[in-house]
């Protein structure tokens, strides 16, 4: 009898404690929560928090790989939030970004990587499923520091800020001819339904978890 309780309790508390296990997708919001934090504080070299007040949209992708001999790829999973019809930010897409490329690169690489839209233009290869940058979107290393010149950057040229933090054998960050990728698996699995892309930002028949409440404190 006494077996029995044991093992009838331990069944018990093993579907409670998996009752508050996050998903996948819900990790990966808070790791895209947290590397927004950092690189919004790094010394010297932090995204300007005006950025986000001033631009379309913001991808982020926490622990993105990369790896090669001669040919190279690079893999990551993160979230995209753009501004709706009411100027806030919406909802998070789930994508992926994915690339290779041809040169001498030896090694393995990890980046956490933050991209700053600043046209509505630079996001309308998501309509389609798939944005590739440098193509559907130009793109440059973004302006750093807490006091930088945001105002004046927003007219450059280019349509996408890259930011990066990595660690590893690779020096330098190149994003140009990598894809972004809608994760409707992934979108379907948070919001329990397929749901496109555009559905998601402007708020359409969904009903957000509430772990996106988490990521508006950061955006909004």
């Amino acid at each position: 009898m006494i077996r029995r309780a044991v093992f009838i309790l331990g069944v018990v508390l093993l579907f409670a404690v998996s009752g508050f296990a996050k998903t996948a997708q819900e990790k990966k919001i808070i790791e895209s929560i947290n590397t927004i934090k950092t690189m919004l504080n790094l010394p010297e070299v932090a995204i300007p928090p005006l950025l986000f007040q001033k631009a379309e949209a913001v991808a982020v992708i926490p622990s993105i790989y990369k790896a090669g001999f001669i040919f190279g790829g690079r893999y990551g999973e993160g979230i995209i939030v753009a501004k709706n019809d009411k100027g806030l930010y919406s909802n998070p897409v789930f994508i992926k970004l994915i690339g290779g490329s041809i040169g001498l690169q030896l090694g393995v690489s990890k980046s956490d990587i933050v991209m700053v839209f600043k046209t509505k233009r630079s996001l309308a290869g998501l309509d389609s499923s798939k944005l590739t940058l440098g193509v559907d979107a130009s793109i440059a290393a973004g302006p750093t520091g807490r006091e930088a010149g945001v105002e004046g950057d927003l007219f450059l040229e280019s349509e996408v800020y890259v930011y990066a933090v990595t660690k590893g054998l690779y020096a330098g960050l190149s994003l140009a001819g990598n894809s972004i990728i809608v994760d409707d698996l992934a979108n379907r699995r948070f919001y329990g339904k397929d749901v496109s892309a555009t559905d998601i930002i402007n708020g359409f028949g969904i009903t957000p978890p509430p772990i996106v409440k988490e990521l508006d404190k950061v955006f909004n």
